[in-house]
């Protein structure tokens, strides 16, 4: 059974005597009537987002100071174990630095697109442990080296793609999803639970934040990839020729439609 999130203008305006407006933006509070659906969980003032399980703070990225002006911790890691020779390293900017642990993450020129997930940062994490180095102390060895997309992080929900479902067109106020659940699930579909942390509409776009509730298996997970999970939004007006857009990624983008992987 296909879990489907119903919002109606009607019971929104008598919840809130109409929209909220600020900032000239409709802000549609989301009110899950199916069954099955779950609550709604407020946006944050402030959303953190994490590469992975890495925490990035998005003042990092604009503001943070660049891998050039490492300290003395930090340009010893990056001669760590393991570490490979950091390239464009101005373009690198410091998430971490400290006697223990050091990481630092970079824009990358072009996304990189392997298959339907889009990555757009690189990020590096190196710490300090293993044996005792000749100074007593753990020597400073590679954790993580990856590509990823930078993702909200919220509380007690897993990440998911979103696509647009290329069998079922938009029709009316309903936009039909395919969500596909990243965490291992030992394969199955995330009928049920699905959930939208948020939803904001304006007269040009649509920002939509999609979250899934952890699989429990009752034992032992799998991970063998997770197959799309149809799951529909009803907006407070028809999509028209607004763009629908993934917020929670950052930065944002447009939510097209599904496509298989190659794999």
């Amino acid at each position: 059974m296909i879990c489907e999130l119903v919002t109606t203008i009607t019971e929104v305006n008598r919840a809130t005597r109409g929209r909220v407006v600020q900032n000239g933006k409709r802000i549609v509070p989301v009110l899950l009537l199916a069954a099955g659906c779950g609550v709604v969980r407020p946006w944050a003032a402030e959303p953190a987002y994490a590469c992975g399980n890495n925490p990035v703070p998005l003042e990092v990225l604009s503001d943070g100071r660049p891998a050039t002006q490492l300290g003395p911790d930090g340009r010893a890691a990056l001669k760590g174990h393991e570490v490979r020779p950091v390239e464009d390293l101005h373009k690198w900017r410091i998430v971490e630095e400290s006697d223990e642990r050091v990481a630092i993450i970079r824009e990358l020129d072009e996304p990189r697109d392997p298959d339907t997930m889009k990555t757009t940062h690189g990020y590096l994490l190196v710490e300090r442990f293993g044996p005792p180095d000749a100074d007593g102390r753990p020597s400073w060895h590679l954790r993580s080296s990856r590509r990823c997309d930078l993702r909200r992080v919220m509380d007690g929900l897993g990440v998911a793609d979103v696509a647009l479902d290329p069998a079922r067109p938009a029709t009316g106020t309903g936009v039909h999803l395919l969500v596909t659940e990243r965490a291992c699930a030992s394969g199955q579909p995330a009928t049920g639970r699905v959930r939208v942390v948020s939803l904001e509409e304006t007269d040009r776009e649509v920002g939509l934040v999609i979250g899934v509730e952890r699989f429990d298996g009752g034992g032992a997970v799998t991970c063998q990839g997770n197959p799309p999970t149809p799951f529909t939004v009803e907006l407070g007006q028809p999509l028209g020729d607004r763009v629908l857009r993934d917020a929670g990624v950052h930065p944002t983008r447009e939510i097209v439609e599904f496509r298989r992987s190659a794999r």
